[in-house]
């Protein structure tokens, strides 16, 4: 028992935080109503898109302004694999396409659709990674790179509107109806989307301890000094990027079909710089900041607007700059920090009683 205690103390608080936020998902259907539910699921999305930059970001240092395109990529993977079910949509029979074109044929299927949205944009993050770093292309030159390339996507789906509906977006997504067979109820959806946020969540910490967690954080404190010992550093921010871009490409899969629809303000520059203020309100690099700023944010952002229609954006922006300005760490990172600091303290205290401990024995 007392080997327990003492092993509880040396345990970081945002392992609490993780315990505490798995039981309350856990039983939030059961207390809720089910339109909070949908809600809920939506988020649970987002928070997989957040760990995905996170894991750039947070521990490589690489801030990306443009990562709702790989989010989108999987989004419209999937919405796009319903549309086509019943043949062409009526949004390419307006434009006069009779038939579904063939590079669309391999998303009939939903499962295969799923993994493509997967894949595509994990390698357009390895095609888009290896031109820039292996160009040497690094810091505010990367994140200027990533955010035109935002708007540039947006304004190339927007622009072949008879394969994608353009400004308008896909509708009518199917909570995955397999086979024809019926979509899955907004509760057990739910449970399947938070159980592949847990697998997401329990992947990224064993990726943080890993040998290439470990240099990605060590490229982001001093890329230099890393090279300089022979590591190839535009290796492993390619492979790090790859990574990423699968995660988020598997968040948008799941949460077009959470939302039935996707759109283009779904990927642009706008909800591509909005995940980059969940995690900073949350604090970066921790994984646990992601989950909590995401939540935070985005029901503070509904509950607000609910009660507060005409000036809610106002509150939130107000919120968000208290946040951001007197803890720049975030929110998990400042608990994480006072942790840290009482715990040191307590241990100068320790040393110093045993020090005096001993002066004492000497003058006996």
């Amino acid at each position: 028992m007392k080997n327990i205690l003492q092993s509880m103390k040396h345990t970081k608080v945002n392992r609490y935080i993780d315990i505490v936020l798995l039981i309350f998902l856990l039983l939030f259907p059961l207390i809720v109503k089910e339109f909070r539910v949908e809600m809920m699921c939506r988020y649970l999305c987002y928070v997989i898109f957040a760990l995905s930059l996170d894991l750039l970001w947070g521990y490589t240092g690489l801030l990306s302004l443009g990562h709702a395109v790989l989010f989108g990529m999987g989004g419209y993977m999937i919405g796009l694999c319903y549309q086509i079910q019943s043949g062409a949509p009526s949004f390419m029979t307006r434009e006069g396409l009779t038939e579904i074109p063939w590079f669309y044929l391999p998303l009939k299927n939903p499962i295969a659709a799923a993994v493509i949205g997967i894949v595509v944009p994990a390698v357009f993050a390895w095609i888009l990674g290896s031109f820039i770093f292996s160009s040497k292309i690094k810091g505010v030159f990367f994140t200027i790179i990533t955010l035109a390339l935002a708007q540039i996507f947006k304004d190339f789906i927007i622009n072949i509107q008879k394969y994608t509906n353009g400004f308008n977006g896909l509708q009518g997504v199917k909570r995955f109806a397999i086979g024809g067979g019926e979509q899955l109820g907004k509760i057990p959806y739910y449970y399947l989307v938070l159980f592949i946020t847990i697998l997401v969540f329990l992947f990224c910490m064993w990726f943080a301890k890993s040998r290439v967690g470990k240099v990605a954080t060590s490229i982001r404190e001093n890329e230099a000094r890393l090279e300089f010992f022979g590591y190839s550093a535009s290796h492993f921010k390619i492979l790090i990027f790859v990574i990423s871009g699968a995660l988020a490409g598997l968040a948008g899969v799941l949460y077009t079909p959470a939302t039935s629809s996707i759109t283009t303000e779904d990927i642009g520059i706008a909800a591509s710089t909005a995940v980059v203020v969940w995690i900073a309100v949350g604090g970066r690099g921790n994984l646990t900041g992601a989950v909590v700023g995401t939540l935070i944010i985005n029901w503070a952002q509904s509950l607000l607007s609910e009660h507060f229609a005409s000036y809610w954006q106002l509150i939130l922006g107000a919120v968000l700059f208290v946040i951001i300005f007197f803890i720049p760490n975030g929110i998990v990172g400042q608990l994480l920090d006072l942790q840290h600091r009482v715990q040191m303290a307590k241990k100068r205290k320790i040393d110093f009683e045993d020090t005096a401990g001993v002066g004492k024995e000497a003058e006996l």
